[in-house]
């Protein structure tokens, strides 16, 4: 596989990250590796003018290039990396639940489950749910009059860090759905979780409608 990549220097790189490169390295290319260089703290200005021109480079790499007013930081085509605005956490983002959510703690080493009668064939079931912390396990489950329990949607670990966790499921048969909020594999925490779910009518046209 032919690379693209030309030459690549890091300067005055600290010990560790030298140390974490001598191991990555290991399932790199050896033709990649031969181009990347690591400098310390000295000698990189004379070992980057041996393949920048010195007009190109900017001063306080080691060359002559400045900004128009002198200034040899390059400010005006050299772009630094700077603090993340506090506004842009996701952490300050609150998510806005409607009223109409019901709360509902499950504790370590528990489940719990909510339980809906479906008395019309292909009736849709909606549900929306947050985690305040953590993640907790999700699944879906159906029992008809004479059948064993199925389960429709297997285990899966979910987190609401970001948004609420949505889904639609159609209910083919006349019988009991059950969603399982289950946090049996915490040893310590309880996970505190806002929901609403409700059964919707085969016809039900939520164009424009939330949950």
């Amino acid at each position: 596989m032919r690379s693209c990549l030309n030459n690549i220097s890091f300067v005055s790189a600290p010990f560790h990250f030298v140390w974490a490169f001598a191991v990555f390295k290991q399932v790199l290319p050896t033709t990649v590796v031969k181009k990347i260089q690591i400098y310390g703290t000295d000698g990189w200005r004379e070992k980057l003018l041996e393949f920048i021109d010195a007009d190109v480079l900017p001063a306080f790499l080691g060359g002559n290039k400045t900004d128009p007013d002198g200034n040899p930081r390059c400010k005006t085509f050299v772009k630094r990396g700077e603090p993340i605005p506090k506004s842009y956490y996701l952490k300050n983002e609150k998510k806005k639940l409607g009223t109409d959510f019901e709360k509902l703690t499950v504790l370590p080493f528990c489940r719990k489950e909510i339980s809906f009668d479906v008395k019309e064939a292909n009736s849709n079931l909606e549900w929306e749910y947050e985690i305040q912390s953590g993640d907790i396990d999700f699944s879906l489950h159906f029992k008809g009059e004479t059948l064993d329990p199925v389960e429709l949607i297997p285990k899966q670990r979910t987190s609401t860090y970001d948004e609420t966790e949505k889904g639609l499921f159609k209910c083919e048969k006349v019988g009991t759905y059950t969603m399982v909020l289950d946090n049996s594999y915490s040893w310590i925490y309880p996970k505190e979780v806002y929901y609403k779910a409700a059964i919707k009518p085969p016809n039900y046209d939520r164009s424009g409608e939330s949950l």
